[in-house]
């Protein structure tokens, strides 16, 4: 019985924090808004999706560059009301134009970003999409989803260093016989004969 009235105590004091820290925390529970019409995102290097540079080959450690327009890129948190900063969308419905960048690797979530310079990564080798997600203050994304994508080919480090190698190898190789050749050609030379 003692055991029961534990549990049932237990129960009741985590039914009490999942149902009131939501109703606590403003918005944590509110379904995504829509992004001023006009905000976007664009990928401009590198991959498929670059407008820019569609170059896909990059190294392991590179940066993708971006373009944000109609939005405003800030930390998580600083939004200083209830509520991100707003415009006039269609229609006169307020929508917001606020928040950072959720980066996602492979479907992955990979990092946040809210700084409009580029976004450095490192990924192993082999072919990887990439998706930049703008979202609110509060990590909702929008409705509809304001995003863009790229596919890039991330080369192996050591298989281009081994390559270079094998390259240098073969060229020392060639230069070793041409020397070998020529030495040999002088030294069995027929001397001119004196009189």
């Amino acid at each position: 019985m003692r055991h029961k009235k534990r549990f049932l105590i237990a129960l009741l004091v985590l039914a009490i924090f999942v149902l009131g820290i939501p109703s606590r925390t403003p918005l944590a529970h509110a379904a995504a808004t829509a992004c001023n019409p006009k905000c976007k995102i664009v990928i401009l290097s590198p991959g498929s999706g670059g407008a820019l540079n569609s170059n896909q080959a990059v190294g392991p450690t590179f940066l993708v560059a971006f373009y944000v327009n109609n939005f405003t890129l800030v930390q998580p948190g600083t939004v200083t009301t209830n509520y991100n900063t707003t415009v006039p969308g269609a229609g006169g419905i307020a929508a917001h134009n606020e928040g950072h960048i959720h980066v996602w690797v492979d479907g992955a979530y990979y990092t946040l970003w809210a700084s409009a310079s580029g976004i450095p990564m490192t990924l192993s080798p082999g072919t990887h999409a990439i998706r930049l997600d703008l979202v609110n203050d509060l990590h909702q994304t929008f409705s509809p989803g304001v995003n863009a994508t790229t596919t890039v080919n991330v080369s192996d480090p050591t298989q281009s260093a081994a390559s270079n190698a094998q390259t240098f190898s073969i060229g020392a190789l060639a230069v070793s016989i041409i020397t070998l050749i020529l030495v040999a050609y002088i030294a069995f030379m027929r001397k001119p004969k004196t009189p």
